[in-house]
């Protein structure tokens, strides 16, 4: 009898995209990590990736320009964040510039390394499935 997962089943559990993405680690095998260093905030390191996933060997760097669609993801993800921030200090401050602005710009400078990396993850989840190393 084959199991099938049940849409009340845990969404962040090993072997599920949401997993990968929001631990950022490796799609195929879930234990590498994708960044070398864990720090978003450690600037100089931000978009530092390993070639290859030291756990299974899954190439990360699958072409030239592969991560050119990660920013399409950024893009959209920063534009849903700029819209809610929006909305919310509208609520407060109604039309005024110098708060939409500012807390725009705040929100979106403490966020950029987070959506980074976020969108690198879901793009390389795009295309590789998740394949637990056998034991």
């Amino acid at each position: 009898m084959k199991k099938t997962r049940s849409i009340f089943s845990n969404p962040f559990k090993k072997g599920t995209k949401l997993y990968s993405i929001f631990k950022l680690k490796c799609p195929k095998c879930q234990e590498g990590d994708l960044f070398l260093n864990k720090n978003p905030y450690i600037l100089k390191d931000l978009d530092k990736m390993p070639l290859k996933c030291p756990v299974c060997g899954e190439d990360f760097y699958r072409e030239t320009g592969f991560f050119y669609g990660a920013m399409m993801i950024s893009h959209a993800t920063t534009t849903l964040i700029a819209v809610i921030v929006h909305i919310t200090v509208f609520h407060f401050y109604g039309w005024a510039i110098a708060p939409n602005l500012l807390s725009l710009l705040t929100i979106l400078i403490i966020s950029f390394p987070l959506v980074f990396r976020s969108s690198r993850a879901i793009w390389i989840n795009f295309f590789v499935k998740y394949d637990p190393p056998k034991k």
